[in-house]
């Protein structure tokens, strides 16, 4: 699932990004707690105070967020698991991981971080909601606090895949039935889950509840779609954790810098989008093949490679997981890429090549589980 938006800060080495989604969600709870919450239990009160404190709990409420995605980001960190980025959207945050966990073990510790985090979280606002005045706004506020950590540790045990209820389930199936299967019956409970949820959405906005109509509907599309993503994921790793870049590289031999580009054209064919060029100095350019309908014909007999080429870059690794690489390609929009390795030109990474991987596997899985059947 693609996300996008403003970066804030770096921790622990993770990129925290605030999704553009995230402005809704906060003047939606803004609203609700200054209109609703906080004037039905602490009534009589300047409304500039309502205002105050609330915008206070909904930023409150996306730290705690935070806090519950860096508890998941650190121990899966902690089992060599990149984590880039983290994202808090309307419908809570998301860590980003380069890797998916390698035992149903490091599944469930990396899974159950982050309600033990929020239930924690929960305990010290309960804790201090005991001993704080009663009759006090700030109360309502350690209240409201305390009740959202609470919720979303709570929530996020459903055990519907991609929740963490629903990681931890998959663990706990992983040792029976392997990851794939594990993966499989975990996404149709948390398909099942955002179908229940999208239904009470349209039960509440019949009942007059239009509001809870529209956040329960929202969030069981979100839960329906990332549950399928989630699954898709997960083959994709599983089927390219075997395969390292250089198994998959197309090799190639840079051409000259001071080739005549129209005898390029005629003679070598381009199968690929990136093609290597050496200069005289040594270094590697790239000649960008889509680059070429841009050159009127006439022009293309006066011009030399050198002329066309230009710098990339970005790069990956030959001894790079596919897998990463993908990743980084999808992210991206990326159909080729260089491979180098110590400033040395290796070959070009192609998106398709990984694409028929990734076919003739699905394919094989497919018939396989057709004739157990």
């Amino acid at each position: 699932m693609s996300f996008s938006g403003i970066r804030l800060f770096k921790v622990f080495g993770i990129e925290v990004n605030l999704d553009y989604s995230w402005f809704i969600a906060f003047f939606l709870i803004t609203i609700t707690l200054a209109e609703g919450f906080y004037p039905s239990f602490y009534p009589e009160l300047p409304k500039i105070n309502y205002y105050l404190v609330s915008i206070v709990s909904a930023i409150t409420l996306f730290i705690s967020v935070l806090l519950h995605e860096l508890s998941h980001s650190l121990v899966a960190m902690r089992y060599g698991i990149p984590v880039k980025d983290i994202y808090l959207f309307i419908f809570g945050g998301v860590a980003l991981f380069q890797d998916e966990p390698k035992t149903p073990s490091q599944e469930f510790k990396i899974a159950i971080a982050g309600p033990l985090m929020s239930f924690f979280l929960a305990s010290l606002f309960f804790t201090a909601v005991y001993f704080y005045p009663k009759d006090d706004l700030f109360n309502g506020f350690l209240n409201y606090v305390f009740m959202v950590n609470f919720f979303l540790g709570a929530f996020n045990l459903i055990p519907a895949f991609p929740l963490d209820g629903g990681r931890i389930f998959r663990s706990i199936l992983w040792s029976k039935y392997g990851i794939l299967k594990a993966t499989e019956i975990a996404s149709k409970l948390g398909n099942i889950f955002g179908i229940i949820l999208i239904l009470l959405g349209i039960f509440s906005l019949f009942t007059g509840s239009i509001v809870n109509g529209i956040w329960l509907s929202f969030l069981g599309f979100f839960i329906k779609r990332a549950s399928k993503e989630a699954l898709l994921s997960t083959k994709l790793n599983y089927i390219l954790s075997r395969f390292r870049v250089e198994n998959v590289m197309n090799v190639m031999n840079p051409v000259p810098a001071d080739l005549p580009l129209l005898e390029f054209i005629t003679y070598e064919r381009p199968i690929t989008r990136l093609y290597p060029v050496l200069l005289k100095d040594g270094r590697i350019l790239f000649l960008d093949t889509r680059d070429l309908s841009k050159i009127p014909y006439y022009k293309q007999e006066e011009l030399i490679l050198n002329d066309v080429v230009k710098p990339i870059d970005i790069y990956v690794l030959p001894d790079e997981k596919l897998s990463r690489a993908y990743s980084y390609m999808r992210k991206n929009n990326l159909e080729e890429i260089p491979v180098k390795y110590n400033n040395t030109f290796l070959g070009i990474l192609r998106r398709s090549d990984i694409e028929d991987i990734i076919s003739r596997y699905l394919r094989e899985i497919n018939e396989s589980t057709n004739h157990r059947r």
